[in-house]
């Protein structure tokens, strides 16, 4: 027998009392009677609604629990508002997308975009919206597919109306979409040249030199350079394909920065002994940092290696490395150190470098500075760097022409990273890159 039955019962007996003993006592004892009764008839009645709104309130309390133990087991970023347009609940998904979010807070604090909005409050009308895809305005562009529908009726007084609003990261898609077309169109446009060199040459072998050995092998030598040309650029738009699908998600390991620099120089040696260049090191054996390994050896050999290929023979590059607590601008770049009238650019700045000066307080990077010999640039060319196929003037007279892709893979390597790309350039005195890379959680612990 449940409570709401003892109460029916103690109520039937109470008024069972009061119909038999009333009419037949004095007149004081009935007049006690009658108060005594509807005091206990009111206590009951308040007890009996208490506990109806007990027993709603755990109710809704374990609909609740199980709507947050559902969310949390999804890989989608799930958020619950209520009827006051506040955030009830984010799972842990929501909390990776949305980090500044705490429930409580005004859904106006999601985003300026009026349709996202208006998408939300739909919801809680119990409305069917719409789907949409919206961008985020973060360092790294995210796309979000959003939907929404509502947990209870609004119709249904009695209840507060709610909804859940699910966001799918959509980026991957939206990006290899882009990228496909931007493939087309670049690639087409970069292979033409070696593709028409190759025709002509083999046309030329085909026809007139076919019997001449020496034009035979000097033509054949030009169509292998031609080819190896193609396949570089090949390997450089899948390797900056590759890496802009993986942008919007930073890595989550931990690598060491000086490592990957022994291994990108370890790559460059052998062309650097024919020019009798020398690549020195000046910094600790390890700098660990949050990133992948294998993009940090890309990025840094990516530098390293142009910077052999621009620099004077028998000329020095020099690489230092160290870690920068509390980053700042000034940090990076405390005074003109390449010349009085050296150029400076921040092809990617850190994130969150929102506080005054530019500081950021507790942020701890590892910083690798790389210098070479090479001839500089001018002023006008640092607007366009990292630019897909814009090549520097120091590249132009190279005897093995760069794809115009290598500093375009570099920035990508550093929003991935969530780090910050830095450069000085002077005039036939050469160039220096700042890499930023942030450092694990841990590690910052042990340097306090």
């Amino acid at each position: 027998m449940n409570f709401g039955k003892i109460i029916a019962l103690i109520l039937a007996a109470i008024f069972g009392i009061l119909v038999v003993y009333l009419p037949f006592g004095p007149g004081w004892e009935r007049a006690v009677g009658l108060v005594g009764s509807v005091l206990i008839i009111n206590v009951m009645m308040i007890t009996l609604v208490l506990w109806r709104r007990k027993r709603s309130s755990s109710f809704d309390k374990q609909v609740f629990e199980g709507e947050r133990r559902l969310a949390a087991s999804l890989q989608e970023a799930i958020i619950i508002i209520n009827d006051k347009q506040q955030i009830e609940h984010i799972n842990p998904a929501g909390y990776n997308l949305f980090a500044s979010l705490r429930p409580g807070d005004n859904i106006s604090k999601f985003s300026d975009n009026p349709e996202l909005l208006d998408l939300m409050k739909a919801a809680l009308n119990s409305l069917q919206p719409d789907p949409l895809i919206y961008q985020t305005s973060d360092l790294v562009e995210q796309h979000i597919r959003v939907t929404g529908s509502a947990l209870q009726p609004s119709s249904n007084k009695a209840k507060i109306a709610r909804a859940v609003i699910v966001f799918y990261d959509v980026t991957g898609l939206e990006r290899a979409n882009a990228v496909r077309a931007d493939f087309l169109a670049n690639a087409s446009h970069e292979l033409k040249t070696p593709l028409a060199s190759l025709l002509g040459y083999i046309e030329t072998l085909r026809g007139h030199a076919k019997d001449d050995p020496e034009a035979r092998s000097q033509f054949l030598g030009i169509m292998q350079q031609q080819a190896e040309r193609m396949q570089r650029l090949i390997n450089d738009i899948l390797s900056l394909r590759r890496i802009e699908l993986s942008e919007h998600r930073a890595p989550t390991e931990t690598a060491d920065l000086y490592l990957a620099f022994r291994a990108a120089k370890e790559s460059v040696v052998p062309m650097a002994k024919q020019k009798g260049i020398k690549i020195k090191y000046n910094g600790p054996k390890e700098l660990l940092v949050t990133g992948q390994q294998d993009e940090l050896v890309q990025l840094i050999l990516n530098i390293v290696d142009n910077g052999v290929k621009i620099s004077d023979p028998d000329s020095k590059i020099y690489v230092t490395g160290s870690l920068v607590e509390n980053w700042n601008l000034k940090k990076a770049f405390p005074e003109k150190t390449l010349a009085p009238k050296s150029f400076r650019r921040e092809i990617v700045s850190p994130p969150k470098a929102d506080t005054p000066a530019g500081s950021q307080i507790g942020v701890t990077y590892a910083q690798l500075r790389i210098r070479d010999k090479g001839p500089g640039f001018q002023e006008d060319h640092l607007p366009r760097l990292s630019e897909r196929f814009y090549r520097i003037a120091g590249d132009r007279s190279s005897k093995e022409r760069g794809t115009g892709l290598g500093l375009a893979i570099v920035k990508h390597i550093i929003l991935r990273h969530r780090g910050g790309l830095l450069i000085e350039t002077a005039e036939q005195i050469g160039t220096e890159f700042t890499i930023l890379i942030p450092v694990p959680e841990t590690n910052k612990e042990s340097l306090s």
